[in-house]
């Protein structure tokens, strides 16, 4: 039924490209023919709705809520208490849906394509799931509200000023496209969308000759293809005309717009400008690397024309959303600056416009692209990690040119692209050229971005009219029937909550020996190296110890590290020193972090860390990157530092709002885990205090010199404090490793320089019990209790209740019932934490009333032993979880310095394999009815029930 297209080796990947097309349909199939232990699968759909009413981000959750051979309340969830997945996710972009998973397992790789397959092209669509799902009418009297996940997960969105602005943008820039509607759903217009219209929109878009299909792995792809031609394409045969997002209409002039974004204060400097151009289509994949080199060529380092112009200008700074987009069919250019009075914004546009001007005029030096393509290859070459597995990732990226019907092959290997584009940028013209087709360009828009204080307050009441309005016009009728849908959407999820026709993998089916951990080579005192496979990459990390500096020195180190990247170095001025590092490696960062040593102590060792990678070859540039800012970096660049500085302290509070939950969490969490409270006391709640004191030291001369004596200062101690250096490699070589390092003497001693947290396991530390107040719509809630190491007889019975807790209980009462985006329970063995939370909740007092009623349920309940497996399972494939090379090489790292063996592993994951439901239920008893919670919300009102949580408003507190 597939015809195969054709084949690439792909040698750098070490698979092959294998693409096929269905004859009857035109289905298309991209395979990745690889010998990883990874297996992924996507099938995916372009969506281009025309209205904001989210009908596609809704039909992406309403099609996992049952289908004609698994008629069960929520698959997708089901399943993944019920297999060995990686990853199971669905995502819906601007103009596509897709629905990937991932897992290791042969057997359930099939399983899951069954549930995959069914779910997206028979699912059921019934009326009550699309209430439940996406929006709903609640009545309490005659008094109407609504609820709905999706409508709770866009308040939250709405309630970033990020993804407003991008979202006011795409509007203007793209009208008249269904790039210009938001897909995801505005809740405001969410309310709109019917039943019907979802039906009908399933049935446009979710044909197989509107689909497409990609995979990875070492399954044949003729395995593959007739599970899709049995289950599928005999039962829907038939081609339709393939959907295809359209092109914006060519503008004559410029045009001009204004873009309210939600603020907390409207402050007079949150003023911002964009400008945007719309670009060539991205389906080429020759014009989007001309495109990503061209923003590269004005925004790469701070010696780029724009970025340098930003940074100088003496007022404002770069936006957040500067540089191309590729989300759309066409490619479109952002350049920007915030933080800005409202009588600086035509002051800035001209910053950017000379800018432009000048790089038109004088363009860039040549190794800036050479730097660039090079960053292109190695990039292709990363094995990826992070929460998606590495092949999962590379088959995401190719759909766009896939669903645009451009070429895959440079998605997977780029060369060809990449030797054209060396040609095209060796000649300095070329890069002029595109600077002046930019500034001729009539398709330019230019947006004044507005605070707006109002913005969450100002929805919340038009929603609120529209709901009085509602609630006028119903008859008694009409309220009975919303009341009794209510009682029917109960009974819905109780009717439809069998399992037993959903496959699942059993603890008989699991490995028992846990994943290997690659070997730690001493190589100095101090100086360790991790063989991996890392496809040709070395990654040098130089961890100084922080212990012997005083806490109230903390907040102080975060602020030296988040600066030290924009400084120059050694005899080198900032620009300069940030062009000498872009020519010498890809990839440079600095980072503060806190490792508990010793499994079941209490002791904390805070580092600075300093890391580059790179190609193998490149490793003497590795090593001398993190050496010129660790021992040499410059504090005598005044303007530097306070334009590095202010701008820090002004992102991270107008970021307040959506880095709100982890606030909240950290603040949960300080007073029982060192770790947490170090993240607390550096960039959570308890900081804020600093940065906001550091803003006014800022604003006179004397206040900056102090400042930059201050770094200097704590630069002098880094310079003496003990060093560990990490190497990651294919090819570890002593002597590299060495040379990072420095000075032996320098190495931590082992067993030595230890801090301990101000939470023992003997002391009984005082709780949080906060509401960290923001204007929102939404809240995220925290309950957190102390807990053992992964070595304590009551591990794995904590494990396994937290995955009983999220599945079995959290998921139903917090997002079924309770409309929350997401609930979930975790244990930490690392942390020694236990913890409760919620995520775009609706509720605050309710969530938390739950959290103590799902515990009672936990305890009470008789459940059966597949309910259990399934719990186990959830924990093994936590524990089993494909991580990138570097991460391999940390973790390994990581475990020995906290003294955790193989024996310890393994012991841990037998007893999480043979653990009962009695022990399950005494750990919960013992550490969780037992023992005390500490609380904190994040909370977007202080006038709901807070359920006894003191409120503080977070920006009033620090002025």
């Amino acid at each position: 039924m597939f015809r195969k297209l054709s084949d690439h080796p792909l040698p750098v990947l070490k698979a092959v490209l294998e693409q096929y097309v269905a004859e009857d349909t035109g289905t298309r199939h991209v395979h990745l023919r690889t010998e990883a232990d990874e297996l992924a699968f996507l099938v995916g759909f372009p969506t281009v709705p025309q209205v904001s009413d989210g009908r596609a981000h809704i039909l992406e959750h309403l099609a996992l809520c049952g289908s004609e051979r698994f008629p069960v309340a929520d698959p997708f969830f089901r399943m993944m208490r019920r297999s060995l997945s990686v990853f199971m996710n669905a995502m819906t972009y601007a103009d596509r849906t897709v629905y990937p998973f991932a897992t290791t397992d042969r057997a359930d790789y099939f399983n899951l394509m069954d549930v995959y397959l069914d779910a997206t092209f028979f699912p059921k669509l019934d009326e009550l799931s699309f209430r439940q799902e996406g929006w709903r009418h609640l009545a309490d009297g005659a008094k109407l509200s609504l609820g709905g996940v999706v409508l709770n997960e866009m308040k939250g969105v709405y309630g970033n000023p990020t993804r407003v602005l991008m979202r006011g943008l795409d509007a203007h820039l793209f009208e008249g496209t269904t790039y210009a509607v938001d897909s995801g759903g505005d809740p405001l217009v969410i309310p709109e969308l019917t039943h019907q219209a979802l039906l009908a929109f399933h049935a446009s878009h979710y044909h197989p000759s509107q689909a497409f299909f990609l995979t990875a792995g070492r399954i044949p792809a003729e395995e593959i293809q007739a599970r899709i031609a049995a289950q599928v394409l005999t039962r829907k045969p038939g081609r339709h005309p393939l959907r295809m997002p359209e092109l914006a209409p060519a503008w004559h002039a410029p045009r001009f717009a204004d873009v309210r974004v939600p603020s907390q204060k409207a402050g007079p400097e949150e003023f911002g400008v964009q400008l945007a151009w719309r670009m060539t289509e991205s389906r080429d994949a020759l014009r989007t690397g001309r495109c990503q080199l061209f923003a590269r060529g004005l925004l790469g380092d701070a010696s780029a024309p724009v970025l340098k112009a930003m940074q100088s200008a003496g007022f404002g700074r770069p936006s957040q959303y500067n540089g191309v987009n590729t989300g759309a069919r066409q490619l479109a250019l952002h350049l920007g600056m915030e933080g800005l009075s409202e009588r600086q914004i035509d002051a800035a546009r001209q910053v950017i416009t000379e800018a432009l001007q000048a790089a038109a005029r004088d363009g860039v030096p040549p190794p800036v692209f050479q730097a660039a393509i090079r960053d292109m290859r190695f990039n292709q070459r990363q094995i990826r990690g992070g929460g998606m597995p590495d092949a999962l990732s590379r088959l995401l990226e190719a759909v766009p040119a896939l669903m645009y019907g451009a070429e895959v092959l440079p998605s997977f290997d780029n060369e060809e692209v990449l030797t054209v584009l060396e040609q095209e940028f060796a000649d300095p013209a070329f890069f002029k050229g595109m600077v002046r087709d930019v500034l001729e360009s009539p398709t330019c828009l230019v947006a004044r971005v507005i605070p707006d204080a109002h913005y969450a307050r100002d929805r919340d009441a038009l929603e609120a009219e529209r709901l009085r309005a509602k609630a006028a016009s119903l008859s008694d009728a009409e309220l009975r029937r919303i009341q009794a849908e209510a009682e029917a959407l109960v009974a819905h999820r109780a009717e439809n909550a069998r399992t037993d026709v959903l496959p699942r993998i059993a603890p008989v089916d699991v490995d028992r020996e846990p994943r290997r951990v690659p070997a730690v080579l001493d190589v100095d005192a101090g100086a360790v190296a991790v063989e991996v496979a890392s496809n040709g990459i070395s990654y040098g990390t130089l961890s100084v110890d922080l212990s012997g500096f005083d806490r109230k020195d903390w907040p102080w180190l975060t602020l030296y590290g988040d600066l030290l990247p924009g400084l120059g170095a050694k005899s080198m001025r900032f620009e300069e020193a940030s062009a000498w590092r872009q020519q010498r490696v890809p990839a440079f960062g600095v980072y503060l972090d806190a490792l508990v040593e010793d499994e079941g102590s209490d002791t904390l060792v805070p580092a600075l860390c300093l890391f580059a990678s790179g190609l193998n070859e490149c490793r003497a540039d590795i090593t001398a990157v993190v050496k010129a800012w660790a021992d040499e970096p410059r504090f005598d660049e005044l303007d530097r530092i306070a334009f590095l500085a202010r701008s820090l302290v002004d992102e991270l509070f107008a970021k307040l709002p959506e880095n709100g939950g982890q606030l909240a969490a950290w603040a949960a969490a300080a007073p029982l885990a060192g770790s947490k409270a170090f993240g607390h006391q550096t960039r959570g709640f308890a900081a804020l205090p600093f940065w906001h004191s550091l803003k006014l030291q800022l604003q006179s001369p004397e206040g900056l010199r102090a400042v930059a004596a201050k770094l200097g200062d704590l630069h002098e101690q880094l310079r003496v404090s003990p060093r560990r250096v990490t190497w990651v490699s294919s090819q570890a070589r002593a002597d590299e490793v060495r040379e990072l390092l420095g000075a032996a003497e320098q190495a931590a001693p082992p067993q030595s320089r230890r801090l301990a947290t101000e939470a023992p396991v003997s002391s009984a530390p005082e709780r949080a019990n906060l509401a960290l107040v923001f204007s929102g719509q939404v809240n995220h809630c925290y309950m957190v209790w102390r807990a053992p190491g992964m070595t304590h007889v009551d591990a794995p019975g904590l494990a396994v209740a937290a995955e009983l807790l999220t599945h079995r209980v959290l998921h139903r009462r917090l997002r079924e019932q309770g409309g929350a985006y997401g609930g979930s329970a975790s244990y930490s063995g690392e942390d020694r934490l236990f913890t409760m939370s919620s995520y775009r909740d609706p509720r605050l007092a309710g969530t938390y009333a739950d959290f103590s009623a799902g515990l009672e349920e936990l305890l009470s309940s008789d459940y059966t032993q597949e309910a259990l497996e399934e719990a186990i399972i959830g924990v093994v494939k936590r524990l089993d979880k494909p991580l990138s090379p570097y991460d391999q090489g940390m973790e390994a790292v990581r475990l020995r310095r906290r003294g955790v063996t193989f024996s310890h592993r393994k012991d841990f994951r037998e007893r999480v394999l043979s653990c009962t439901l009695e022990q399950t239920l005494h750990a919960a008893r013992v550490w969780l009815k037992q023992g005390t919670p500490s609380r904190a919300a994040a909370a977007c009102t202080a006038d709901q029930d807070l359920d006894g949580l003191v409120p503080v408003d977070v920006l009033g507190s620090v002025g």
